[in-house]
C-alpha cells in the first residue's frame, strides 16, 4: 500500500488518447496554486478586527521565548482559517503546509522550506497546553469583540434578545468528561451555546443570531450548568454597551427551576420568556382553551390554535407566574382517516402584550437559532471534539466560535448583497473556494485568479467591504 501510494505521488502526467475529441493530458507541474483564494477576505476581514490578534494576546503561552517559532497568533490564525476553508482536523495541517494561501496569510515566505506553516503535533500541544484561565480570557475577549463590533455599527439599539440552548455533541471514544445521555440516547457532550439577537427602533427582530459563548460540558452537565456564570457575564456586557437596550432572556423548558427565575427576576431585572414543559396542571388549565381550538378545527377542517394566559404557580416556586398557553388542535384536511390530535405548548414569562403576540413574535422565533447551531455543526465542526483531554476540546469548541464571529461579521458587512444570506457551506463554495497562482516579490503578494471566476463581481464587492481599494 505505502508503495503504490509513493508510486502514485511520483506521477507527473496523466493521458486519454481517444476518450474525448481529442487527446487530454493531465500534468502536475504547475507551481505556486491555492484552491484558497477566498480566505484572503477573511484575513483581511479578521485583521480589521483585531479578533485573532486580541484572543492570541490574551492567552498565557508557557513556552520558552528562545525556542519559539509558531507563536500563539500564528496558531490560532492557522486552525481557524483552516476551519473556514473545511478542513476539520489538525492532522490537515500537513496537507496546508506548503498552501500559498495560507503562507500568505500567515506572513510565511513563499518559496522557503524551513520557514513552513505549524504542524499537526505542533497544533496538538498547543490545544493540550492552554490554561483553564486562558480558555476563560478567549471567551470573554470573543464576546466582547462581537458586542463591540455591533456597537459600532448601530447608533441605537431598542433591545437585545440572548437565547441559551445546550446541543448534543456525541462522543465515539475515551474522551475525559463524557457521560451517557439518557435524553440524548448517546454517549456526547452537552455544550451551551449564547447567541444574541438584535431590535431596531422599530423593534424588529434582526435574522442574524451572533455567537456570544460556547461553553463545553460533561455529558451529564444538569440544563443550569454554566448557565448562571455565562448569563451574569453576557446581560453585565450587553448593558455597558448598550445602555439604551433592554435586556429579554429567551430559554427552555429544561431552565423553568427557582433558581432561574430569581436569577432572571430579582438579580438581572430581565424580561423573560422560559419555555415550560407539560403536567397535569397546565393540562388542565389548558383543556377550556382546547375545547375552542378543536371545535373551531371541527368547522374549519384545519389545524386551529387558541391563545390564552393562566396564573401558574409550580409546587417550589416562591409566587404564581404569568403563563401564556397556546391551545393547538391539529388536523391534516388531506387525510381525513387521521384524527384531531391536542398540541397544547406553555411558555412562563414577564412580558405584558397580550398571548398570541408574546407566542407567536416574541417566542417563536427562538427556533430560528437551530440553523446557526446546524451551521456551527456541519460546516464548521464544533462537534469535533475527539482530543481525550476535555479542555483540549474546549479549545477546538472556541476556535469554532472564533471562525463563526468571521462568518457572521462578513456576513454583516455586506448584508446588502446575495451573500448576506448564505451559510457557511455557501460561501466556502462559492467565494473561499478558488484557485489562484500566488507570486512573491519584495514589494508585494500576487494572487492571479482566473477570467471565468464565478460570482466574479461579487468576490470583487466583498473584498472592497473587508478594505480592498480598486485600482
Amino acid at each position: 500500500m505505502e508503495q503504490s501510494a509513493k508510486v502514485n505521488n511520483e506521477v507527473q502526467s496523466l493521458f486519454w488518447a481517444d476518450l474525448f475529441d481529442k487527446p487530454v493530458a493531465v500534468e502536475f507541474t504547475a507551481e505556486k496554486l491555492t484552491e484558497n483564494a477566498g480566505l484572503l477576505l477573511f484575513g483581511a476581514l479578521d485583521r480589521r478586527m483585531g479578533l485573532t490578534a486580541r484572543i492570541a494576546a490574551d492567552l498565557h503561552d508557557q513556552r520558552d521565548p528562545d525556542l519559539i517559532v509558531h507563536t500563539l497568533e500564528d496558531l490560532v490564525r492557522q486552525r481557524i482559517y483552516g476551519l473556514l476553508g473545511g478542513f476539520a482536523d489538525c492532522n490537515d495541517a500537513a496537507r496546508l503546509r506548503d498552501d500559498p494561501t495560507f503562507r500568505l496569510l500567515l506572513g510565511r515566505k513563499l518559496d522557503d522550506e524551513q520557514d513552513a506553516l505549524a504542524s499537526q503535533p505542533t497544533f496538538s500541544r498547543f490545544e493540550n497546553r492552554l490554561s483553564k484561565g486562558s480558555l476563560l480570557r478567549w471567551g470573554f475577549t470573543l464576546a466582547d469583540v462581537v458586542l463591540t463590533r455591533q456597537r459600532e455599527r448601530r447608533k441605537r439599539v431598542r433591545r437585545i434578545t440572548l437565547d441559551l440552548d445546550p446541543t448534543d455533541d456525541a462522543t465515539h471514544g475515551q474522551q475525559q468528561l463524557t457521560f451517557f445521555n439518557t435524553y440524548y440516547d448517546a454517549w456526547c457532550y452537552l455544550p451551551l451555546l449564547a447567541f444574541a439577537t438584535f431590535h431596531d427602533e422599530r423593534n424588529t427582530e434582526e435574522s442574524e443570531r451572533y455567537l456570544l459563548a460556547a461553553l463545553l460540558r460533561p455529558g451529564n452537565s444538569g440544563p443550569s450548568v454554566g448557565l448562571p456564570f455565562v448569563l451574569r457575564r453576557l446581560v453585565a456586557r450587553c448593558r455597558a454597551l448598550f445602555p439604551e437596550a433592554r435586556i429579554r432572556v429567551r430559554l427552555d423548558g429544561a431552565y423553568a427551576t427557582p433558581a432561574i427565575f430569581k436569577l432572571l427576576e430579582d438579580e438581572l431585572c430581565v424580561e423573560y420568556i422560559v419555555n415550560m414543559g407539560k403536567n397535569d396542571v397546565l393540562k388542565r388549565l389548558a383543556a377550556p382553551a382546547l375545547i375552542r381550538a378543536r371545535l373551531a378545527a371541527t368547522l374549519a377542517g384545519k389545524t386551529e390554535r387558541v391563545f390564552v394566559e393562566e396564573w401558574y404557580k409550580a409546587g417550589k416556586w416562591s409566587a404564581a407566574r404569568r403563563t401564556i398557553i397556546k391551545a393547538e388542535v391539529t388536523l391534516d384536511p388531506r387525510d381525513e382517516s387521521k384524527e384531531m390530535r391536542d398540541n397544547p405548548r406553555f411558555v412562563i414569562t414577564n412580558l405584558k402584550s397580550d398571548p398570541k403576540h408574546i407566542y407567536c413574535e416574541n417566542y417563536c422565533p427562538r427556533g430560528a437559532m437551530e440553523k446557526e447551531i446546524n451551521e456551527l455543526k456541519r460546516d464548521l465542526f464544533i462537534d469535533r471534539t475527539s482530543c481525550s483531554d476535555f479542555k483540549a476540546n474546549q479549545v477546538r469548541v472556541l476556535l469554532t466560535a472564533t471562525a463563526y464571529a468571521l462568518v457572521q461579521e462578513l456576513r454583516s458587512q455586506c448584508a446588502q448583497t446575495e451573500a448576506g444570506r448564505w451559510e457557511v457551506a455557501t460561501l466556502r463554495t462559492r467565494v473561499i473556494k478558488l484557485a489562484s497562482v500566488v507570486c512573491e516579490s519584495t514589494r508585494r503578494w500576487l494572487l492571479k485568479l482566473s477570467r471565468c471566476t464565478p460570482h466574479r463581481a461579487l468576490w470583487l464587492q466583498l473584498a472592497k467591504c473587508v478594505g480592498a481599494v480598486a485600482t
